[in-house]
């Protein structure tokens, strides 16, 4: 089993949904899209670089199934489609076959079986790398940064981030996307681009190189920023593959991605995208209670999340004599942490206020020096610190 496979499920119901989930029982991830849109159905395919999807088919409407079957079996060679139904029609079960699908799969089937079968089909299929997904040169990396609690300010964090890797990497092409950007304005800059994420979410057919070259200026050589909140609207299950879709081409644009994720939309978002994640940093207070419920939401993304993606812990306006202990709190997350930032809010708020990056202020503060300190050692690999001795992994951003 290869678990990097992503199956692709095309179905309006959720019943059918939840039996295919309850089936797959967490050896496949699988990517959920609703049939009114062939388009999308095709797009999210490709992004996914799936060589497995499977068509429910509506007891009222068949024809519909069976046109996406046939539109995907002609798409690709490599593409193995199976019809989906509630119960054994004899008259569709001929006609899907005739549209290229390779079985027909009935929604109260053996779990065991069903998992068979899809086994066997992705074992005859030839490998395939969806582009820009996961290409093999191992670029394109995306950072979520997120947080367990709202009141840690992890829009200044990305911020940051995104500033310092195009420092260490200025012939990178980076897009760092603030999901709790406000009136356009990308992060806490002086930012005000016309394209935002929902209105590449709006229409898909526009996003490309050029429009990105031409309508999301850059902010400073090789790094552009782009709004990215959504409106509840957007929040649902069936825009859950356009934002899929709409990141696998982003991907395809930028070697380093880095998205601030607010923590009301952090659910939606690795649920949605988890998979492209190369790095996936928690950001919290020392805060007993933000540090256990960061290791809750840890444990519930872990199926949404690739498992090669880095989950690194960064503990904020810390103070080395506090309570508890760097360790204690690395222990109740669950994971390793990458470093600590101190609180030093005179800089925080001449660089909110003014609208600038941290290091365009005319005197670096001790955030800056450490944060910067934290990254370059990302570069490098990994160290141990002289304090606690504890090893870290480090984010890849290099």
């Amino acid at each position: 089993m290869n678990r990097d496979d992503i199956l692709v499920c095309v179905a309006d119901d959720i019943g059918i949904r939840t039996w295919l989930e309850r089936t797959l029982d967490g050896m496949w991830p699988v990517e959920f899209v609703a049939s009114s849109d062939l388009s999308r159905v095709s797009r999210l395919v490709e992004a996914t670089g799936s060589r497995f999807a499977m068509v429910a088919a509506d007891d009222n409407d068949a024809e519909k199934a069976l046109r996406i079957i046939s539109a995907l079996s002609k798409s690709r060679e490599d593409l193995a489609v199976v019809s989906v139904t509630r119960r054994v029609n004899q008259d569709f079960l001929l006609r899907s076959m005739r549209a290229g699908a390779r079985d027909c799969f009935i929604a109260s089937s053996d779990g065991e079986d069903i998992r068979a079968r899809i086994q066997q089909f992705l074992q005859a299929a030839p490998e395939r790398v969806a582009a820009g997904s996961r290409p093999a040169n191992g670029r394109h990396k995306i950072t979520l940064v997120t947080s367990s609690s709202p009141v840690v300010d992890t829009r200044f964090f990305a911020q940051n981030l995104a500033f310092t890797t195009n420092k260490l990497f200025p012939d990178a092409r980076i897009l760092a996307l603030d999901t709790s950007a406000t009136d356009r304005h990308a992060f806490y800059l002086d930012s005000n681009n016309r394209v935002t994420l929902e209105s590449l979410l709006q229409n898909p057919e526009s996003l490309d190189q050029a429009m990105i070259e031409t309508a999301l200026e850059e902010y400073a050589p090789n790094l552009r920023l782009l709004a990215g909140k959504l409106s509840p609207e957007a929040l649902s299950d069936d825009r859950n593959a356009d934002l899929f879709i709409a990141v696998s081409q982003l991907m395809s644009m930028f070697d380093y991605i880095v998205v601030n994720v607010d923590p009301a939309v952090a659910d939606f978002w690795v649920s949605a995208v988890g998979l492209h994640a190369k790095d996936l940093v928690m950001v919290i207070q020392p805060i007993v209670e933000q540090a256990h419920e960061a290791r809750r939401q840890l444990d519930r993304w872990r199926e949404h999340l690739s498992r090669d993606c880095r989950k690194s812990l960064v503990l904020d306006c810390y103070e080395k004599k506090g309570a508890p202990a760097l360790g204690e709190l690395e222990r109740a997350v669950g994971i390793d942490y990458m470093g600590t930032l101190p609180l030093d809010w005179s800089s925080r708020l001449m660089s909110i206020n003014a609208g600038l990056p941290l290091h365009k202020l005319p005197q670096k503060g001790q955030y800056q020096r450490q944060l910067e300190t934290m990254l370059k050692r990302y570069a490098a690999g990994g160290s141990k610190d002289k304090h606690t001795g504890v090893r870290r992994k480090l984010l890849r951003v290099g």
